[in-house]
């Protein structure tokens, strides 16, 4: 067993020795891939002296070198020390100073030069422990590169945590920055649209899961053209039927008799819509399973809103259903909205 230890300790010093000649006696590349050769050269030899380490550190457990406790106590208490020793080797060693950017510099040199450091100091407590046994040995002589490790490992998961916040903090930040532009640019084109002419690509601002400052904006400059529900009418009546859903899903209207024929011709125009993109779909990434689940949704939605004004959807609706029949040249997908329209039919 000891001769097993020894040749794993005898490796684990050459793979320290590999990664110390790297890191610290040659100039580390700089760009092309010869930095992607660089690091994982860095990650497989963490791994191998991890590796080397564990097994050496098993031998020792298997001889008696961790008897100053017994049983499952002593066995937890080894393999989360070893776990936090190579942690805190292998991310200085990985990380190279990384994230330490805000310590005092003496602080940043001892951490760049603990996978200098660190590694020979746990070979020698290792051998120590597998060839004289603890009680062979003046204690301070393994317990402090342990003690060492232990505390390496600490500082590890405490800059990895810190790392972490400030990663989400920054991404938070961008995330926000973006939508308080992205919402900006709605406004801006929401203002400077063209009433008499484009009217019809405001439409999509005033659904409900748009953002209450977006579809306020978009509400009021729609209704700023006297005959926008004569416009809304028109749409239904016509390829834009699919924006006008999109507005009347979610918002009411002031002459709710100029509509309901116009809605069931719109749930018609949709149909056929929705026929011919499944003619033009190519694969199951064109035609996925959540395809058409909005344009459906907006139908149902507004026709809710016009029921009981003398006339039937279902007709129009059992069109709508049958257009996601439409055949493909490949295997289609269960669409979600089949099952939603369905139930719709069920109940009508």
């Amino acid at each position: 067993m000891i001769l097993l230890g020894n040749i794993f300790l005898g490796l684990a010093a050459l793979v320290f020795w590999a990664l110390f000649n790297m890191m610290f006696l040659k100039t580390p590349p700089r760009g092309g891939d010869a930095v992607v050769g660089y690091a994982w050269a860095l990650i497989f030899g963490v791994l191998a002296f991890s590796i080397c380490l564990s097994i050496v550190t098993a031998v020792i457990g298997k001889l008696g070198g961790f008897a100053w406790s017994e049983g499952n106590a002593k066995t937890a208490l080894v393999v989360t020390g070893l776990l936090l020793v190579l942690l805190g080797n292998g991310f200085f060693t990985l990380m190279a100073g990384e994230g330490t950017g805000d310590l005092p510099p003496f602080v940043r040199q001892v951490f760049r030069y603990i996978p200098a450091v660190l590694p020979p100091l746990l070979i020698l407590a290792a051998g120590l422990l597998l060839n004289a046994g603890p009680k062979g040995v003046p204690a301070p002589s393994y317990q402090l590169p342990i003690a060492l490790g232990l505390l390496t490992g600490i500082a590890a998961i405490a800059l990895m945590l810190v790392q972490h916040s400030r990663q989400t903090a920054v991404r938070m930040k961008a995330k926000t920055e973006y939508q308080d532009q992205f919402q900006i640019d709605r406004l801006r084109q929401i203002d400077t649209t063209d009433l008499s002419t484009n009217i019809v690509f405001l439409f999509v601002f005033t659904d409900a899961n748009q953002a209450p400052i977006v579809r306020e904006r978009a509400l009021a400059r729609i209704k700023m053209r006297p005959d926008w529900q004569e416009e809304l009418v028109r749409r239904l009546q016509n390829d834009w039927a699919p924006e006008a859903f999109n507005f009347l899903a979610s918002n009411e209207v002031d002459n709710k008799d100029l509509f309901p024929e116009a809605v069931r011709e719109g749930i018609l125009i949709q149909a056929r819509l929705i026929r011919e993109s499944i003619r033009k779909c190519r694969g199951d990434y064109d035609l996925y399973q959540g395809r058409y689940s909005w344009e459906v949704e907006r139908v149902l939605r507004t026709i809710d809103r016009f029921q009981g004004m003398g006339v039937d959807y279902r007709p129009a609706v059992v069109e709508l259903r049958k257009a996601l029949d439409e055949p493909t040249s490949f295997k289609k997908p269960k669409l979600y909205c089949i099952p939603v329209l369905d139930k719709w039919l069920q109940k009508h």
